[in-house]
């Protein structure tokens, strides 16, 4: 895991290695020299030294280098139990497609014609406001990867069409990025970054072709065009137990409260009503809020319960600001064929927002804090309807370690 080796025409790099490992090594400097360059450019010497290729792709950051570099060299990444291709590999905000006790080995890094690597830094991070990675293989496709947007590393088709028919800047003027695809934060306005990939892109190219990569004066990113970049995150879960006994835990403010992660108090104030304190952390920041909860539930013609309610949520934290999500919620019957048991899948949408100071940690530690907060509290909740401990918690490590202490005892004991 800390090697790097020749494999025929491909390259392994172990995930244990460090960036700066990877920026000196003497055969990636000669052999392929854009994954040098990009290892050379992420952050500064001390983290070089210590921050690792699994880690960051593990991590999986929007903003990271390494994400695009290995979409765009359309890289294989190699655990203990698989071999998944980059393109499989991400799957959006701070998610990839490694499963529970699966962890990354190496990649695989397949040789190509020619790459380039070029991102506009955020000054204080080195983090990319945009990067830009464009790598054309042997047999002349041409792939585009880019970080930096917002809601984790992308591919821009409609450019690698461009590029691949023709690889010349010439070949990008008619096109611009589509400004919906990117987020605004404290750093950077969607419409700027969504410009910056265009730019980078053509820079890019030029670093190969000796073109100029001068914008051409008719290329610009309309802003009528601006769409507002989606806040909504979305998830699906089946829970092994029946929509009326899944509506019944929903309501119950007890199991809400040891549902939801650092919930300290849940009160019902009225029907479908409820108050609570929850405690959680939001990227660097702690943050206590006294938080309302409503329900709205549909009434169902075919149930004699709500199929699909709608969850209003609002919190105060302070003079840190507010936060506020809906989540649009829907149970549907599902009937297991081999136990004819009744199961429910539950289908979730949310939109949180937040303001004050917190709306200055940017978008993407919004997204990945509710993404996390909300797989914990279905995780918890499917658990409790089944009626074992939820997994990854301590009351699952004490379960386990309970389990544990009995076998050693009857081994040795009750023989």
């Amino acid at each position: 895991m800390k090697e790097i080796r020749l494999e025929g025409d491909a390259l392994w790099v172990g995930a244990m290695c460090t960036h700066a490992q990877i920026a000196h090594n003497s055969w990636v400097v000669s052999q392929f020299p854009m994954l040098s360059a990009l290892a050379h450019g992420i952050a500064d010497a001390q983290i070089r030294n210590v921050g690792t290729l699994g880690g960051a792709l593990a991590n999986n950051d929007p903003a990271a280098c390494w994400p695009a570099g290995v979409l765009a060299m359309h890289a294989d990444i190699v655990t203990n139990q698989r071999m998944i291709n980059a393109d499989a590999f991400f799957q959006g905000l701070f998610h990839t497609a490694l499963q529970d006790g699966e962890w990354i080995l190496g990649l695989r890094f397949s040789r190509v014609a020619w790459a380039q690597y070029l991102k506009f830094e955020q000054a204080a991070s080195r983090f990319a406001l945009v990067g830009v990675a464009v790598a054309r293989a042997m047999n002349g496709h041409v792939r585009v990867a880019i970080t930096g947007l917002g809601q984790g590393v992308t591919r821009w088709h409609d450019a690698e069409n461009a590029l691949t028919e023709a690889c010349h800047v010439e070949a990008l003027d008619k096109l611009s990025f589509d400004v919906a695809s990117a987020q605004s934060d404290i750093h950077a306005s969607a419409l700027y970054r969504a410009h910056l990939v265009s730019v980078l892109c053509r820079r890019a190219v030029a670093a190969d072709t000796g073109e100029s990569a001068v914008m051409p004066k008719h290329t610009t990113v309309a802003r009528a065009s601006v769409v507002p970049s989606p806040a909504g995150i979305q998830g699906s879960h089946l829970l092994h137990a029946a929509p009326a006994q899944v509506w019944h835990h929903l309501l119950d403010p007890a199991v809400l409260q040891r549902c939801i992660p650092g919930c300290t108090a849940m009160t019902q104030t009225q029907p479908e009503q409820y108050q609570a304190v929850v405690k959680i952390g939001l990227g660097p920041v702690s943050a206590t809020f006294a938080t309302q909860v409503a329900l709205f539930p549909e009434a169902s013609h075919d149930a004699p319960f709500p199929t699909r309610c709608r969850l209003v949520l609002s919190g105060q934290a302070g003079a840190l600001g507010e936060g506020k999500a809906t989540v649009f919620v829907q149970l549907q019957a599902v009937e297991d064929k081999h136990t004819q048991r009744m199961h429910t899948r539950l289908d979730w949408q949310a939109s949180p927002e937040v303001t004050g100071k917190l709306a200055q940690l940017g978008n993407r530690f919004m997204d990945a804090t509710a993404q996390s907060l909300s797989q914990q509290f279905f995780n918890r909740f499917s658990a409790g309807l089944s009626g074992a401990p939820p997994k990854g918690t301590r009351a699952f490590f004490t379960y386990a370690l309970t389990v544990k202490v009995k076998r050693w005892f009857k081994y040795f004991f009750e023989r």
